[in-house]
């Protein structure tokens, strides 16, 4: 795809390095978008002669965008280079099958090669990483196997004013997984539900993304994005008081943004959502949002959205039920940045998937993450979140609480080490009181990694 579409971008003209001054006034009068990167639809290349004022929306998650990200400003990664490395990690985990009672407690070592693509040129950035091991139990044995992530995130500019983002996340693995590529889970519509953990188990998941934007004023931009979510699980332990559910989501969106003034944009979107699990049944979802995006520099980015939702669920297990429902959905997510600080947090309350736990849920959810240098070489990071999902078939809901810190060492740009320490409290509930199960997790890991990496020739 990567080929392909590098062949297409040499059949257009390359951009002026000193464009024609535009006439005052005149359908031409607004400055052209410049390439699409990482979530601003819009932002160029470093030492491009175009517009650099990236003064156009960042595209939220909620809509097909990239999403926040946790790095440093002094941490992004330049362009144009090939990277790669291997990471050795052992991880203490003293419940990984989230039982009540009867707890077993389990340690595990992995080694992970990776390595990663990182390529710019005027009209398309493309990121290629792959990071494979192995991973051995002390304990359960049987779940010794290799793991495998792949990710791949492009975002092309098509004509002047229309740029594509097209990226996908593809995983294999059990338990804990830290290769350290950076191949992150595809922030975006019909991803994950990160709000439940699941028992020690093979979990094959893929996430793919599409999504075009056209800024066909000065003033607006419309766009739709299109995902695909595919879950899967084998060889889960018998014994776990949480049953494992495969699930399938499908998302289509169109939206519209405005700017309201500078750096902040309002609009509308529509959003489709069908959701399959097996076993389980199938649930549609109809989402109709009021969406706003403000973006100051490169430091400070705050989107929301609210809106009603029409949900149509039926369910295949056992007793065949259905059940249509309208619902209010909002949420809100913000983050900002400098060169040795990042902080990011939000909340949101809409339908989601079961995570693997559930069918269709109503889930609430609240996170927050900070990251800050403490001196050179070292850094620190605390996180914490809380999410609640109410079944929207039965009386089940399953709420998670976890709160974690680590700790990251680089010597120079080569030699890395993170440890760090979680805690998890997950808590299923049911209509009859003395079915309520509660399961607490402890787990400590240590990494050590070696990277490097080599500029690519342009």
């Amino acid at each position: 795809m990567a080929a392909g579409l590098q062949i297409l971008s040499a059949a257009q003209n390359p951009a002026s390095q000193n464009p024609p001054a535009q006439v005052s006034g005149g359908e031409d009068a607004r400055p052209a978008p410049a390439a699409a990167l990482s979530a601003i639809a819009g932002m160029q290349n470093e030492g491009s002669a175009e517009d650099t004022r990236s003064d156009l929306p960042a595209i939220p998650g909620l809509l097909g965008g990239a999403g926040i990200s946790s790095a440093f400003l002094s941490e992004m990664e330049s362009s144009n280079y090939l990277r790669g490395g291997v990471n050795v990690g052992a991880t203490y985990d003293d419940n990984p099958l989230l039982l009540s009672s009867g707890v077993a407690s389990n340690t595990s070592v992995s080694i992970f090669p990776n390595i990663k693509i990182d390529q710019t040129s005027s009209r398309m950035r493309w990121t290629l990483g792959y990071a494979g091991g192995l991973t051995v139990n002390q304990r359960f044995t049987n779940q010794n196997q290799g793991s495998h992530n792949m990710n791949f995130d492009s975002e092309y500019r098509l004509s002047p004013h229309v740029n594509l983002r097209v990226a996908e996340n593809f995983s294999l693995s059990t338990g804990y997984f830290d290769a350290g590529n950076g191949a992150g889970v595809i922030a975006g519509s019909g991803g994950p539900n990160a709000s439940l953990i699941t028992p020690l188990a093979t979990q094959r998941s893929s996430v793919t993304t599409v999504e075009t934007n056209y800024h066909f004023a000065l003033n607006d931009v419309i766009g739709a994005s299109g995902s695909f979510y595919d879950l899967h699980f084998s060889n889960g332990p018998k014994e776990t008081q949480f049953p494992l559910t495969d699930s399938q989501t499908a998302t289509g969106s169109a939206f519209w943004l405005h700017r309201i003034f500078r750096g902040d944009w309002g609009g509308a979107s529509y959003r489709f959502d069908r959701m399959t699990f097996n076993p389980g049944g199938e649930s549609r979802v109809h989402s109709f949002f009021a969406v706003n995006t403000l973006s100051l520099s490169k430091r400070f980015t705050l989107t929301g959205f609210v809106g009603p939702q029409y949900s149509e669920n039926s369910s295949s297990t056992g007793t065949q039920l259905t059940s249509n429902d309208w619902s209010v959905a909002g949420g809100v997510d913000g983050g900002w940045q400098n060169l040795h600080t990042s902080l990011s947090a939000g909340y949101s309350r809409t339908i989601s998937d079961g995570g693997g736990l559930l069918g269709e849920v109503r889930l609430q959810g609240i996170h927050a993450n900070f990251r800050r240098q403490l001196v050179a070489g070292w850094a620190a990071a605390l996180s914490a979140s809380h999410g609640s999902n109410q079944s929207e078939i039965g009386a089940r809901s399953i709420n998670l609480t976890s709160a974690g810190i680590s700790l990251e060492r680089n010597v120079g740009k080569s030699l890395g080490l993170r440890l760090g320490y979680t805690h998890d409290f997950q808590e299923q509930l049911s209509s009859n009181p003395a079915q309520t199960l509660d399961a607490h997790r402890n787990r400590f890991f240590a990494t050590l990694s070696y990277q490097w990496a080599r500029p690519l020739g342009m």
